[in-house]
């Protein structure tokens, strides 16, 4: 007698019927009445609560397999706050979009792929792989990587090395340099690589110097916006 729990989806619907076809038994319970299992007479003897038939059947199968949960494993927090990914409730890794970035992080430049998704099948496994495979290949297969225009700059000569940047961006771009000069020309000052600027403007909001604005969206220009909002129209006789 062979006994088993399943876990399907999708087509894969098929299987569990063709296994009833074939004379498995399935027997659904829930977790307030759990199945029993105990040694009676040298024999395995398991007690499960029916649901359809409203009764407890007793079985004495030869071998009992029990299927062991997949749970992330340890480190996974501190691996997920490295590379400043998001977990799902379970703890394991979630894409960016489910639907338009399936196999994308939210930090670029890192793809997800198989059981670090969630617990799936091994063709589901090897068509993610392949998938970010693919996704890396459109990254390495250029020369030359174009980035936006709205990101961070930092004024140099203004910047006071408070480290205000570094702490904020949730990507971890900012960076102090001691081959730059600061404020009054003190030893090193921030910089923000634009290629790995996402253009948030969390540091432009907390840098107390001023000293870092985001391009397109300076200071002088959004005032002007606004002035020219604010200004009555002008109307020709």
């Amino acid at each position: 007698m062979y006994i088993t729990v399943i876990r399907t989806y999708g087509f894969k619907e098929r299987l569990y019927r063709e296994a009833r076809r074939q004379g498995v038994m399935f027997v659904q319970y829930d977790f307030g009445r759990k199945p029993e299992v105990r040694v009676v007479d040298s024999r395995l003897q398991i007690t499960v609560w029916e649901p359809s038939l409203g009764k407890e059947m007793t079985l004495t199968p030869d071998l009992l397999v029990l299927s062991m949960p997949v749970v992330p494993p340890e480190g996974v927090d501190e691996l997920a706050t490295r590379l400043k990914t998001p977990l799902d409730l379970d703890g394991f890794f979630l894409e960016a979009h489910v639907k338009l970035r399936p196999v994308d992080f939210a930090s670029d430049g890192i793809f997800l792929a198989g059981m670090a998704h969630y617990p799936k099948f091994l063709d589901e496994t090897m068509a993610q792989a392949q998938a970010a495979a693919a996704r890396a290949l459109t990254i390495l297969s250029k020369d030359v990587l174009e980035v936006g225009g709205v990101v961070a700059q930092v004024d140099a000569e203004k910047c006071v090395a408070c480290l205000t940047c570094v702490r904020v961006c949730p990507y971890n771009v900012p960076q102090v340099k001691a081959e730059l000069a600061g404020v009054g020309g003190i030893v090193g000052a921030a910089y923000i690589e634009p290629a790995q600027c996402h253009g948030c403007g969390s540091c432009v909001a907390e840098c107390p110097a001023k000293a870092i604005q985001l391009l397109r969206y300076r200071d002088a220009q959004v005032e002007a916006e606004i002035t020219a909002l604010l200004e009555p129209e002008c109307v020709e006789v």
